[in-house]
């Protein structure tokens, strides 16, 4: 059975742009060997992620992220079991202050949850938007 877990997080204060950068190139080689799929975002200081994957190693996965000393303040916004993928491989983002907003890049992440239940939709569109537009 495929499962996500959505969550976001606080940035430790003493992160530097370059670790954030490696930390998302890494995620990426990572989750992709792993078999997850999903997305990471960073903006402002705040990490967004969605992954989804075969449950135990989704789970798993998670327990080490909230162990991660690089953020803190890790809220699960939900974890549930997901008939399809909502994304293609994984993803990862730097969205900075000084990044222009991307219509491109914004549909291309509210077209992959469209295999999503209706209300996790609703949800996810929701975080995207205040994560993205602010």
């Amino acid at each position: 059975m495929r499962y996500a877990i959505v969550y976001v997080s606080s940035a430790s204060k003493d992160l530097k742009e370059s670790e954030i950068k490696t930390i998302l190139e890494h995620s990426v080689s990572w989750n992709n060997q792993l078999g997850l799929t999903g997305i990471l975002l960073f903006s402002e200081g705040n990490f967004l992620q969605v992954l989804e994957g075969e449950e135990r190693v989704t789970k798993e996965l998670f327990e080490a992220i909230k162990k991660d000393p690089r953020h803190h303040n890790v809220i699960q916004i939900f974890g549930k079991e997901i008939h399809r993928e909502a994304y293609d491989g994984y993803k990862a983002d730097f969205i900075s202050e000084n990044a222009d907003y991307d219509p491109k890049k914004f549909k291309s992440y509210l077209k992959q949850i469209e295999v999503l239940d209706d209300s996790t939709q609703k949800a996810v569109k929701n975080m995207l938007k205040a994560f993205i537009l602010t």
